[in-house]
């Protein structure tokens, strides 16, 4: 059953009837008309194995069924009001742009559009497979000190020997470890609230998606990257809300030039659009959307490269539990 990482509520604002998008694929070297059903999904993202279902509702918790985490949670709860926010900031956009009073987020309205930033930041299914991985690592390295507690305390190494497997349910584990984490989340958004927030503004609807729309520049090199690099020094977080409008998230303590624009929605220039059209070429795995069809600097890059680049974030973590590195 395919399922959507990039909610469609989110991508509909990219095409110009509400069912297909324009769309260029990066790994066929070709551009077209897509179905907003065909693109940002994947199988089963976040089905429930029938067995996970019953232990859960065995064991007396609330009841869950294997669509639990794609409709209850995300089409039920989180989309229809991440729909409405971005209604709202469209809203916003066209009061500065008509002249009339300039309201600017507040920073609980600055904070629930983090919070949406964040949760759909940990739907990507690559950041899933790192949040997993880490698991299970961090599981391993436990197992593996245990069983070294076991065969000196026992005076027998064959403790170290022992094969002890690891399973997860996945869609669980990463699930449970990011987006349902309501603490998790808001320690997230908290974070990234208490930033810089401009609103670019492309009155031509110039602005790409892609299926990575989440992109960290740094300004700083070799910062620790904070919160997931999202909140990270001399960082700005660049997200794509429309095809009108982008927001930039620059890091507070690092660009103190920028404290008066906080808040701000601003025309952007063609050298501002470009360069944010290119990180979301440089970040997708496969897909870039364009509301007006326009992928004339894809063209360009490949045509010069002969080749698509396919950068992705590095966030593997390194645990070190004291018998080796995992």
């Amino acid at each position: 059953m395919k399922q959507h990482y990039i909610p469609r509520c989110y991508l509909k604002r990219f095409s110009k009837n509400e069912k297909s998008i324009y769309t260029y694929d990066k790994v066929h070297c070709k551009s077209y008309n897509s179905s907003l059903m065909a693109v940002c999904c994947k199988d089963d993202l976040y089905t429930l194995s029938k067995e996970y279902v019953m232990e859960n509702n065995d064991k007396g918790e609330s009841i869950i069924h294997k669509l639990s985490i794609e409709t209850d949670h995300f089409a039920n709860t989180v989309e229809p009001l991440y729909a409405q926010l971005l209604n709202q900031i469209d809203e916003i956009k066209s009061e500065w742009m008509s002249g009339k009073d300039h309201y600017r987020l507040q920073f609980i309205e600055k904070r629930e559009l983090a919070l949406h930033i964040v949760t759909q930041y940990f739907r990507l299914p690559q950041i899933g497979d790192v949040i997993v991985n880490d698991s299970l690592r961090m599981e391993k390295a436990s197992i593996d000190m245990i069983k070294e507690f076991m065969a000196c305390q026992m005076g027998n190494s064959e403790f170290r020997d022992l094969d002890v497997g690891i399973s997860c349910e996945k869609a669980a584990l990463h699930a449970n470890q990011s987006f349902l984490d309501g603490d998790f989340l808001m320690e997230f958004a908290d974070t990234i609230a208490n930033n810089i927030f401009v609103f670019w503004v492309s009155n031509e609807k110039d602005f790409y998606t892609s299926d990575f729309p989440i992109v960290v520049s740094p300004h700083v090199q070799n910062v620790r990257p904070m919160y997931m690099g999202l909140a990270q020094y001399g960082g700005e977080l660049t997200f794509p809300l429309s095809p009108g409008i982008a927001l930039s998230i620059f890091d507070r303590a690092y660009f103190q030039d920028k404290i008066s624009m906080d808040g701000s929605f601003i025309v952007a220039s063609d050298k501002e659009i470009r360069r944010f059209n290119y990180l979301r070429y440089m970040y997708a795995t496969q897909h870039v959307f364009s509301f007006n069809n326009d992928f004339k600097i894809i063209s360009l890059i490949y045509n010069i490269e002969g080749r698509h680049p396919f950068l992705q974030p590095n966030y593997k973590t390194q645990i070190i539990s004291g018998l080796g590195k995992y």
